[in-house]
């Protein structure tokens, strides 16, 4: 176990918004092929419980759609963070619930029990007997979009609760996805990696930047502001009515 006053290491970030990019780098570098047998770096999701008495073990841990209570984070610590405007998570998530791409969204009847280690909010007029994929197949485009929104309920709720901390660093989509591995050599920079694992890290940040993913399946299109094609002007000034202090904390335009 790492000795409780060792620096804790986090990255954080929203579903559809280089989790997997970021998954991929830091379990083949710290897990896959590290010298030491011992788990380096855990993925949490959105368990917290898990999260919060466990994150000391790690040399390196992600969560997922929620914001942590720094105030139970036991130990100096440094957070990453990836945002994304939140209407292109809207969008690069219904395209990616519609076709059942992860269990979660295979679950018939999900309840918010089945969804808690995503943090994920069942829409209203789900039908019995339904998957969410099943659901949203069931609906025109723009429905489908506004029960994305819904079941991102908790996830934008947690955008507002970040708190402000020097400790924290936080990195747009927008702004990086054009240089991913210069970026998460700003993230190392950050978490104070260094030495061999700083190289892996980097190693496999280029493998798996994508750029160099092109035919990776689990990516649809990585191009950002593709809400202006498929909300609705009456749904981006819904959004903006309920969610508009987001877009301005994070500087994302209204409109």
């Amino acid at each position: 176990m790492l000795k409780q006053n060792a620096m804790i290491r986090i990255h954080a970030a929203y579903h559809k918004c280089l989790t997997m990019f970021f998954f991929r780098t830091a379990n083949n570098a710290l897990n896959t092929l590290a010298l030491s047998r011992k788990k380096q770096y855990e993925h949490f999701e959105s368990i917290q419980g898990l999260f919060y008495n466990t994150m000391n073990q790690y040399y390196l841990c992600s969560i997922n759609n929620f914001a942590p209570n720094i105030d139970k984070i036991n130990g100096d610590f440094r957070i990453s963070r990836f945002v994304r405007d939140p209407r292109d998570l809207i969008v690069s998530g219904y395209f990616y619930h519609k076709r059942g791409a992860e269990p979660w969204f295979r679950f018939k009847d999900p309840t918010e029990e089945y969804w808690s280690a995503i943090n994920g909010h069942v829409p209203s007029g789900m039908p019995s007997g339904k998957s969410f994929a099943e659901y949203l197949s069931t609906l025109n485009e723009s429905d489908g979009l506004m029960k994305e929104i819904e079941f991102r309920k908790y996830h934008l709720e947690s955008m507002r609760q970040w708190p402000k901390d020097t400790r924290i660093k936080t990195f747009r989509y927008e702004d990086i996805i054009s240089d991913q591995v210069g970026a998460f050599s700003e993230i190392l920079d950050h978490l104070q990696i260094k030495g061999f694992k700083r190289k892996k890290l980097l190693l496999f940040a280029n493998r798996y930047a994508l750029q160099n993913r092109k035919n990776d399946k689990h990516i649809r299109n990585p191009q950002a502001s593709q809400w202006r094609k498929y909300f609705t002007p009456k749904m981006n000034t819904d959004f903006v009515q309920e969610y508009g202090d987001i877009l301005e904390r994070y500087g994302y335009p209204k409109e």
